[in-house]
């Protein structure tokens, strides 16, 4: 009777035990995932600086041609869309 008991005390402990320590874990999943959205959003930043510089260092014309090729690329795959 008391193997028993010792059995379900043992085996309640353990269960305690373990939801407290996934929970810890838990908690630093979530700490991670938050750092690492934090770090794409500064890296998606960072890509539009780098790439707005990049189009503000072109000469004239070669903007003009980037804009006629945005306008082609947009009408094309407009088409691309209905299959």
């Amino acid at each position: 009777m008391r193997k028993k008991i010792a059995i379900a005390v043992l085996g309640m402990s353990l269960l305690m035990l373990n939801s407290c320590i996934s929970s810890r874990s838990s908690r630093a999943m979530r700490k991670a995932e938050r750092m690492m959205e934090k770090q794409e959003r500064q890296a998606k930043k960072d890509y539009q600086k780098a790439k707005t510089a990049h189009y503000e260092h072109q000469a004239p014309k070669t903007k003009q041609m980037i804009k006629e090729d945005k306008k082609r690329a947009r009408e094309l795959n407009r088409h691309l869309r209905r299959y």
